[in-house]
């Protein structure tokens, strides 16, 4: 660190020796003296800052106001109107007239005609038929029936019984007994002093015997008296339904056709062609000149006069207060700390 601020001062002092000339005539020895060391002192700066303020500044400012007032106004205006107008159509008008026409006409004449056709007539005869029918029977039968008899039976049972022991036990209590006592009296129309015997209630523990009672239990038999039923097999005859076939006679009448030949009446339509005249109305539109009226639209020129607002503007003027920024600049003071040479005394005493 020596050797590094020894090289810089040679350095410094060898670019000073170019203005040894100039340097003369200001330092009395030639050269500057090279500082003895360096010491951090606090040096104190001054830097500019610009500082804008408002300031009241009165100006006289022109401005228009403006005023209305109402004229008079002529206009022409179109008014629109109707009008009436005759005017003429053509119309196509029906006419209505009479015309004899002929056609042709069929006419049917009715003629009597004899004629045969064959009929199917029915014939009704008694047959005698043979038809089995079932005729209901009964029949008497022997069964097994199996019948529940009622029974009285004896059993057995078991069942548990609970009895009560009573065991003596032998307890503690406490009661409350009266001992008696010697209590001193003094009379006070005696000059002596007495004793008064006075019972005075004491706790003790007694022993008392008492029984407590103990549940045992025992099983023990029992016999039971019930009614069951037993099964028991008995023969029994029944009257069953039963069915037999006979066979029966009866007549059925019995209906069967037969072809006739029979003669009958019929009507037969004969057409015949005939020529018929009738009238016919005919309708033909023929045309006509028909007059109509017609209502036009039409305008026509009015003059009118009306009041318009009309708006004129006068300048004004007056005087404004405004705040103008107003910008200074003024020197602010701030400390830095660096380190200052101090000349004085030889090079080899510097301190680091």
């Amino acid at each position: 660190m020596r050797k590094l601020l020894l090289t810089g001062m040679v350095a410094l002092a060898v670019e000073l020796g170019i203005l040894v000339g100039t340097a003369s005539a200001w330092w009395p020895c030639g050269l500057p003296p090279l500082p003895s060391r360096f010491e951090e002192r606090t040096v104190t700066y001054y830097r500019p800052e610009c500082k804008t303020e408002y300031r009241e500044v009165k100006r006289t400012v022109s401005r228009c106001v403006p005023e209305t007032q109402e004229q008079e106004v002529e206009e022409t205006v179109s008014v629109p109107g109707w009008r009436e107008e005759e005017r003429y159509e053509t119309v196509m008008v029906p006419v209505t007239r009479e015309e004899t026409r002929k056609r042709t006409v069929v006419k049917t004449e009715w003629r009597q005609e004899e004629r045969q056709r064959k009929v199917m007539v029915p014939e009704t005869r008694l047959v005698e038929r043979q038809y089995t029918v079932c005729v209901p029977a009964w029949e008497e039968e022997e069964r097994q029936k199996t019948v529940l008899v009622p029974e009285l039976r004896e059993e057995t049972r078991q069942r548990t019984v609970t009895s009560v022991r009573q065991v003596p036990e032998v307890q503690m209590r406490q009661e409350v007994c009266y001992k008696p006592v010697a209590i001193p009296v003094c009379d006070p129309c005696a000059p002596f002093v007495g004793s008064l015997c006075q019972l005075v209630p004491q706790i003790r523990e007694v022993a008392v015997t008492t029984f407590r009672c103990v549940p045992e239990q025992r099983v023990e038999d029992y016999k039971v008296r019930y009614w069951a039923q037993r099964p028991e097999t008995k023969t029994i005859k029944v009257w069953t339904p039963t069915t037999k076939e006979e066979v029966r006679t009866e007549e059925v009448p019995v209906t069967s056709y037969r072809e006739k030949v029979e003669k009958y009446t019929v009507w037969v339509p004969v057409p015949r062609e005939e020529v018929e005249t009738y009238k016919v109305k005919v309708c033909e539109m023929q045309p006509q000149k028909r007059p109509y009226k017609v209502r036009v639209p039409e305008c026509r020129q009015e003059v009118r006069i009306h009041k318009v607002p009309v708006t004129t503007y006068r300048t004004v003027t007056e005087v404004v207060t405004e705040k103008v920024p107003c910008t200074s600049w003024t020197l602010v003071p701030y400390e830095v700390k660096s380190w200052m040479p101090v000349y004085g005394g030889c090079s080899e005493d510097l301190e680091w």
